[in-house]
């Protein structure tokens, strides 16, 4: 699917002063995808198809990231966000989802997992952040409020661009990777991403760490191993962490390991989903 398609099928659902933007497809029990930086909700096409005909799958765009809301002066920590997708839930009236993120969109649900406990009936993360595995260098430096002036939006794109291919093993083409960028390309797409980097901080998984052996529902771990941002060994710390948490390596794949793997990554994915479901639904008869 090109991105203007997907971008065309997104709903947008207002919480409090800010908007989400966000794709939603199939039926049954609802599963909530969350990106990273500097991506949106389109990384996730593939995974949507994969999931669709068993599941109810909500892609959201991050406050901040892609088209939802990209107005300056709030916060976009994870810790705002995922109170963020706490508020977005209760609105679209969904008590609790499976709950995937993947890179800072993984310390978003490990937030989720272990401050906002009743809303998560599964938990998986792939090439997350956590610990203090973040924020890596490159990010560190496009935060600092000076970007915004110092280089503009097609330099800042150039420069992001050659970033991700690191993250790819076998890196996709031009059109792929300007399809991850988009929403960013403008000077107001710009000054959000930099506000974005600029709110990465490594205490809010630090800090999360004395719960996370306290995280009870179904839990799965999927790591590309050759991964250059994010190393296999925190997704073996994660693993010996939250009980009963599988790791999954996923070989000859690195942070974007949906892409890199889709057919490997989705069918894991989707049955973790498929056990995770019918194990819940066993503890609530």
């Amino acid at each position: 699917m090109q991105w203007r398609e997907f971008q065309k099928l997104q709903e947008m659902t207002q919480i409090g002063e800010r908007f989400i933007s966000y794709v939603e497809a199939g039926d049954g029990e609802p599963v909530v995808l969350i990106h990273g930086i500097p991506t949106w909700g389109y990384l996730w096409h593939s995974t949507i198809d994969a999931l669709k005909d068993d599941f109810r799958v909500l892609a959201p765009d991050l406050i901040g990231f892609g088209y939802s809301d990209k107005g300056d002066n709030f916060d976009r920590s994870i810790a705002a966000q995922a109170e963020a997708l706490d508020l977005w839930l209760e609105t679209l009236d969904i008590p609790s989802a499976h709950i995937v993120g993947q890179d800072i969109g993984g310390g978003v649900a490990l937030r989720m997992a272990t401050l906002f406990p009743d809303r998560v009936r599964s938990l998986c993360v792939m090439n997350t952040v956590c610990y203090d595995s973040w924020p890596i260098e490159l990010m560190l430096q496009f935060g600092h409020p000076e970007m915004y002036r110092k280089v503009s939006a097609s330099k800042a794109m150039k420069l992001l661009k050659q970033a991700l291919k690191m993250g790819f093993e076998t890196s996709p083409d031009d059109e792929f990777l300007d399809a991850l960028l988009e929403p960013y390309s403008t000077e107001t797409g710009k000054l959000s991403l930099i506000r974005n980097a600029s709110a990465l901080n490594t205490n809010l998984t630090a800090e999360i760490t004395h719960l996370l052996p306290k995280i009870d529902v179904p839990g799965r771990i999927l790591w590309g191993e050759n991964d250059k941002f994010q190393l296999v060994k925190y997704g073996e710390w994660l693993a010996r962490d939250i009980p009963g948490a599988e790791l999954v390596r996923i070989p000859n794949a690195r942070h974007f390991l949906m892409i890199d793997k889709p057919a490997e990554v989705n069918g894991a994915l989707k049955n973790f989903l498929v056990e995770a479901s019918a194990q819940m639904q066993r503890l609530e008869t």
